[in-house]
């Protein structure tokens, strides 16, 4: 390079301002390849044995026309060290790659996989969305990966459960709105032989996937249904109703008419139980909120007290709220008819 180009670079284009976001351009080439490589398929591909092109072509399903793009991109991760490359065969290399590779670490792959492809999508299309008027839709979401990464919550929400048995210990029929992956039909199966459980979800690849979880545990009791809550008929029917990480998905004009439904569908006595994250947490919850703000499908996250509030103007007594992580704006919410 000549001086007077090296000039140019420092005194008129101020090249050291970009050279001191090296590190954070590479973390941000890495976890968007880490984290297509995952969903991909490509991670547990290479987890098993080093592969060819002409092998990885043939397990992420790509055509011949698009191999030198496949080559590319495959390059870009060996560039960013995340992948290995010698002898025509690629290996995992990177610790993030590996780590996520791990079949124990799946659910903080699904939750890292949440961060990246919608967080991190809300944080840098909010304004253009805004003023476009772009909102998300519910197909902007991986069902899947949205149930896998919720896998977190569960021991939190065991403990409401809980907490809400001790109020009701024997309830004789459930209904769960939204299955999510299944996995708190099976604690309540297991919890509550002799209860009669319904369980609906509003996305049909949900319910597949919760089907797939009771068949692996072996239960057959559970009534799981691809349908929406306000297209449920009938009243005075459940002794407790459970919404998990779900009241969200509802608009804030939408969420009145679930807890007066709510309320219709339960017998005297009988409970609502809900868990969902809140106004006010970490900078995760914050981003979250963030999506469904931007989105057509639901609305903000609920705020603490306001929730309660709803709860008693529409009909529900002994309201109360549960702190359930520890420092983080995650809550139950319990409330009688």
């Amino acid at each position: 390079m000549q001086l007077s180009t090296l000039r140019k670079l420092i005194f008129d284009k101020n090249i050291f301002a970009f050279l001191r976001l090296g590190k954070q351009v590479d973390t941000v080439y890495r976890t968007s390849f880490v984290t297509a490589a995952n969903s991909s398929g490509l991670l547990n591909s290479l987890s098993q044995a080093e592969q060819s092109l002409d092998q990885l072509q043939q397990q992420l399903t790509i055509e011949d026309n698009k191999r030198d793009a496949l080559e590319a991109w495959l390059e870009c991760g060996v560039r960013l060290g995340e992948l290995g490359f010698s002898a025509g065969r690629y290996r995992l290399k990177g610790k993030l790659s590996r780590h996520l590779a791990k079949q124990e670490n799946q659910i903080a792959a699904a939750m890292f996989e949440e961060a990246i492809r919608y967080h991190y999508d809300a944080l840098l299309s909010a304004p253009t969305r805004m003023k476009q008027n772009n909102a998300y839709q519910l197909s902007d979401q991986d069902g899947k990966v949205i149930a896998q990464s919720s896998q977190i919550l569960e021991p939190f929400v065991e403990e409401a459960i809980e907490w809400g048995l001790k109020k009701q210990p024997q309830p004789k029929a459930i209904l769960e709105v939204g299955c999510g992956a299944g996995k708190y039909l099976v604690y309540l199966s297991k919890r509550l032989n002799s209860c009669d459980i319904t369980a609906i979800d509003y996305q049909a690849d949900v319910v597949a996937h919760a089907n797939q979880t009771l068949i692996k545990h072996g239960i057959k009791s559970v009534d799981l249904r691809h349908k929406s809550f306000f297209d449920l008929q009938g009243e005075s029917q459940y002794d407790l109703i459970t919404l998990h990480n779900n009241i969200y998905y509802f608009t804030e004009s939408q969420r009145q008419a679930v807890l007066a439904k709510a309320l219709s569908l339960l017998k005297p006595g009988g409970q609502l139980l809900m868990t969902t994250s809140c106004q006010g947490g970490s900078s995760a919850i914050t981003a979250l909120n963030l999506w469904f703000s931007l989105s057509d499908i639901g609305g903000a996250l609920p705020d603490v007290e306001q929730l309660k509030r709803s709860l008693t103007r529409t009909g529900f007594s002994q309201v109360n709220s549960k702190r359930l992580m520890p420092g983080e704006s995650y809550f139950a919410f319990l409330a009688q008819k």
